[in-house]
């Protein structure tokens, strides 16, 4: 009789087991049947191993004590390089790539109608009750809040025009998608503003992974693309009523030509600390004769370079070919050496 009572309790536990298809984490997978039919043509992604496909059952939403609706993360491995940004739920979302089934790769399955849905295909929020705080909750996108201006903005016209132009106003607003603009610095010549240094942001990045540049002796890095200005950052050039942004590899003018083309930027970024100034060890915004003496010490290694010494990231880099792998790279040829120190030293003796 025991034995019989144990190999039934064995066998019910094997059926709770194999009920629904597990995840690799050993959770089970409610509604993977119904999205292996709607979208995988009955076919089964997690036996024959498909590369590059993903199905989560990220969270449950419960109304008296059942499911009604659940966050899914899914995609079959077919993508489309296409950057894309939309504004759900309150929330700037933004892509490099257009992933199937999902857009975003998040979609809602629906209960009542047994059914999944792009997140993009949902029109009434409210027959998704907390959907816009569990979005905030795993972080989906970028939460919209009101914009910040500075203050006695003489182009933020302009700026919000050209978003115009990049944006679908009818979808987004021109104000709705802007996260900050400010106006930093203005350049003068003959008592007339010729170019003017700026900062904007909307609230969309697109998730390119950790970028850098490098501007007029400083690195510029950023763990994603910002919009509109790669960086963050762009000049206004009054003459030709355009914004140049400061992105290397992709801005209207090459890093090297910019103190010719904008007299002045380079004292612009010093006066201001924008980027992390080349020889800096200290991070205090200034090159001196202590982060020389710093740097000799790292090199006996009688102590170690700062963690933010190595600028390790992919992307757009310097268009006349320098390559900057540590702050303390203060001739820009890759390493971090002795001959660093002395071009330090001699900068500062002819300061």
């Amino acid at each position: 009789m025991k034995k019989l009572l144990s190999m039934i309790l064995s066998a019910a536990l094997l059926i709770g087991v194999f009920a629904f298809p597990t995840a690799a984490d050993g959770r089970q997978l409610r509604y993977y049947d119904v999205f292996n039919t709607q979208y995988c043509e009955g076919r089964d992604p997690l036996t024959s191993e498909w590369e590059g496909f993903v199905y989560e059952e990220v969270y449950y939403h419960q109304a008296g004590g059942e499911t009604d609706w659940a966050l899914i993360r899914a995609e079959t491995g077919l993508r489309l390089e296409v950057e894309l940004e939309r504004v759900l739920f309150g929330r700037a979302i933004a892509a490099n790539d257009i992933a199937y089934p999902f857009e975003f790769l998040y979609g809602i399955y629906d209960a009542k109608q047994e059914r999944f849905f792009d997140l993009k295909e949902i029109e009434d929020e409210a027959a998704y009750p907390d959907l816009q705080e569990i979005l905030d909750r795993f972080e989906i996108g970028q939460r919209i809040g009101v914009p910040q201006y500075g203050e006695n903005l003489l182009f933020k016209q302009k700026f919000l025009q050209s978003n115009g132009i990049k944006y679908d106003v009818q979808d987004f607003g021109e104000e709705n998608t802007v996260k900050c603009y400010d106006e930093l610095y203005y350049h003068e010549s003959g008592d007339v503003v010729d170019w003017a240094l700026v900062k904007g942001e909307t609230w969309f990045k697109l998730p390119y992974g950790g970028t850098y540049n490098v501007i007029a002796d400083r690195v510029f890095r950023t763990d994603g693309i910002l919009q509109p200005y790669g960086n963050g950052y762009a000049v206004y050039e009054v003459s030709s009523d355009s914004f140049f942004w400061l992105q290397g590899g992709i801005e209207k003018w090459r890093a090297k030509d910019a103190s010719l083309r904008f007299p002045g930027l380079k004292e612009a970024l010093d006066r201001l600390n924008i980027g992390e100034r080349i020889g800096d060890l200290n991070a205090d915004g200034y090159c001196t004769i202590n982060d020389a003496t710093e740097m000799q010490r790292c090199l006996a290694e009688f102590c170690d370079f700062p963690e933010n010494d190595g600028v390790e990231a992919a992307g757009y880099r310097g268009r006349d070919g320098e390559i900057v792998q540590y702050i303390s790279d203060v001739n820009k040829d890759g390493r971090r050496d002795i001959r660093d120190v002395t071009e330090m030293q001699r900068r500062l003796a002819e300061n």
